[in-house]
Order: C-alpha cells, then structure tokens, then sequence
C-alpha cells in the first residue's frame, strides 16, 4: 500500500493538474453573464461548500503525506537504534534531504500546500459573491425600470 501511494505521489508529482482544475472550475464558477444570474444566486451557497469541500480534501491529503514520510523515516530511523540523539537529529535530517521518496514527497507537499491557498483565496472571493450578484441583480432592475 505505501508503494502504491508512492507510485500515485510520483504520478502527482509531474504536474500540478488538480491546480490547473481547480482554477478552471472556479472560473466557470464566478463567471456571471446575463443568462446564468438567476442560476448562479441561486447556487451560490452550493458553490461555497463545494469548495469547502476541496479545501478539506487538500487538507486531508497534506496531512496523509506528512503521515507517510514520517513513517519512511521512522522505518530508516529504526535500522539504527543505536545512535545517541544528537547523531539521530542529523541522521534524520540526512534522510529528509537524500531519500528519492521524501524528496517526491516534499514536492507533493509543496503542490498541495499550493491547491490550499488557491482555494482559501477562492472561498475569499466567494465570501462575497453572494453580495455581488445581489447588487448586479438590484442594478438590473433599475435598468429595467428607466
């Protein structure tokens, strides 16, 4: 299973398309024309916890991560129980910046550090989306009246 998740990381790893997809669906989500604003005051809040919903995916993915390359490197701590704790702190730290699979894992982490700002800087915008809609919405029917 580790080797799996390995595999699946490095596959990850090549590129950041979750960031590519994210910022695409959120794009069609902001996007207000004159036909879809009803729809979209509508499904507002529905848009809002769908990407709350990603932001706690992202999240549980950064912390699986972080879970596997401390298993890694306890796995290779293990192999040497004799060291006293100074030797230990650098050993760790030589395994961290050496082994090919923390390495991976780093960049993952980095990756999905990244997909979690873009979606906390997302439910920023969303925050007041809500509102924006309303006041084209209001705009719309003074138009409408003069």
């Amino acid at each position: 299973l580790e080797l799996y998740n390995l595999i699946v990381m490095e596959n990850l790893i090549t590129t950041n398309k979750e960031l590519a997809k994210y910022i695409a669906e959120f794009e069609a989500d902001v996007k207000v024309t004159d036909y879809n604003i009803r729809e979209k005051s509508m499904t507002s809040s529905a848009i809002w916890a769908k990407w709350l919903s990603y932001l706690y995916h992202e999240k549980e993915n950064l912390d699986k991560i972080q879970e596997t390359k401390q298993k890694i490197i306890t796995k290779k701590m293990s192999e040497n129980k004799n060291m006293d704790s100074v030797l230990r702190l650098k050993s760790e730290d030589k395994i961290a910046s050496s082994d090919d699979n923390i390495k991976k894992l780093n960049a993952l982490s980095k990756m999905t550090q990244t997909n979690i700002d873009y979606i906390e800087r997302a439910l920023g915008i969303l925050a007041g989306f809500t509102y924006s809609i309303k006041n084209v919405i209001e705009v719309l029917k003074l138009n409408l009246t003069h």
